[in-house]
Parts: C-alpha cells; structure tokens; sequence
C-alpha cells in the first residue's frame, strides 16, 4: 500500500509540476471539457473480524461479482499535454458473504458494496500519434474521498469519507477537434476504515478494484 500511495503521490506532482509554465496563461472555454464514462469493475475479495464492543463475534469473507463503474468529469487543459479535473463515480458490486462464527460454524448470504467517490486527478496526454495524430495515450493518477456502504439482508454497514487514490492509463481517439472518444484501465483502492452496523457491529476493512472504462469528451 505504501509504494501504491508514493507512486500516486510522485504521479500527481510530477504532473502538477508541469502546471507552472502555464500558471500565468489565462484559460480560455476552449481549454474547458466534460467527459462522461462507464464499464466493468473487479474488486478484491477479502477477509475480516466482525466485532461488537470490541470482541469478535463472527469473521465474515466477501467473495465479490464483477461489479460496474460510472462516472462524470470536469476538467480543464492546463497545456496541450496537461489537464487536471474533478471526478465523481460511482462503484457497485454483488458479493457472497461466508460469515464464520466463534466455533467455525459458517452460513452464507448474498449482500453488495457501493462507493461514491468525489477524485481529484491529473492526466499527462501524450503528443498524437498516427497519420493525423487523432491517437492520444495518456497516464494519470487521482486523490479524493468516498463513502463506502456494504449490505447484507437486513443489515447494512457503513464507512465515511475514506482516503482513496488511482492510477490510470488509457488512449483517446480523437473524432473531431470537440469530441474525443477513450478507453482505459483503472486500478482504485482505499485507505482501510471502519464500517459501522447496527447495534455496534462494526468491522474494518477497504475496497480495491480493477476497472476497465470506455467514455466521451467533449472539448468547449
């Protein structure tokens, strides 16, 4: 988790950093976009202590289905390779629950996760490539918060404002000079937290997944 967040952090200064040359250039609506995307998500199974009052009363492991994830973006190109912009997406996953009590004893039962996460992110475009230089590569890396909500029949557990980070990397095709189509691969995780239930239950833990998107810009 820690080279994670220090290649997050060194990404998003190395990119930031570029922003200095163009710091005393007004933007201009043309240097306005929007985007919008959405695809497949894979989180990462795991294990944990279910605890009421401090003592564990059951240790649950979450078997999670591929999920989805849908998103929106502002942003603004700061130069011709660098943009910076704010995000929101929304993230949902069926998961398999195997609770284990105290004598290993299990049961199973069908719950979900979800996350609104708010991301703040800058994108490295590379120069264009190609007859027409229409093909675009591009990394990036985002910071933000989200709130992460798992459900089980009945009983629903709940973690505020997580510490979240993602790197990106993706390629645009450009079909015009306003409108830009993409695809990327995304890998998004969060800080580990405590998940609050009903009646003091609560258990710590995170989510991480794998997102594979394909999206729209437009470029005022």
């Amino acid at each position: 988790m820690k080279q994670a967040r220090s290649a997050t952090a060194l990404a998003i200064a190395a990119l930031a950093g570029g922003t200095g040359m163009a710091s005393a250039q007004t933007l201009s609506l043309g240097d306005f976009y929007v985007k919008a995307f959405g695809g497949a998500a894979w989180p990462q199974n795991f294990d944990t202590t279910l605890k009421e009052d401090g003592e564990q009363i059951a240790r649950p492991s979450f078997d999670y289905e591929t999920g989805y994830t849908l998103g929106v973006a502002v942003g603004a190109a700061l130069t011709s390779n660098i943009s910076m912009e704010i995000e929101y997406a929304y993230r949902s996953f069926d998961a398999a629950i195997t609770d284990r009590d105290e004598d290993d004893e299990s049961s199973r039962a069908d719950g979900d996760s979800s996350a609104n996460a708010f991301m703040f992110n800058a994108i490295y475009m590379f120069d264009g490539m190609g007859a027409t230089g229409a093909i675009r590569p591009y990394l990036g890396g985002g910071i933000g918060g989200v709130n992460v909500e798992t459900s089980v029949p009945g009983q629903n557990y709940d973690a505020d404002t997580l510490l979240a980070y993602q790197l990106i990397g993706g390629v645009g095709y450009e079909l015009n000079p306003n409108v830009t189509l993409y695809a990327e691969g995304r890998w998004f995780q969060t800080e580990s937290g405590r998940f609050d239930g009903p009646g003091g239950d609560y258990f710590d833990g995170k989510l991480e997944s794998f997102d594979l998107l394909a999206g729209l810009r437009y470029t005022f």
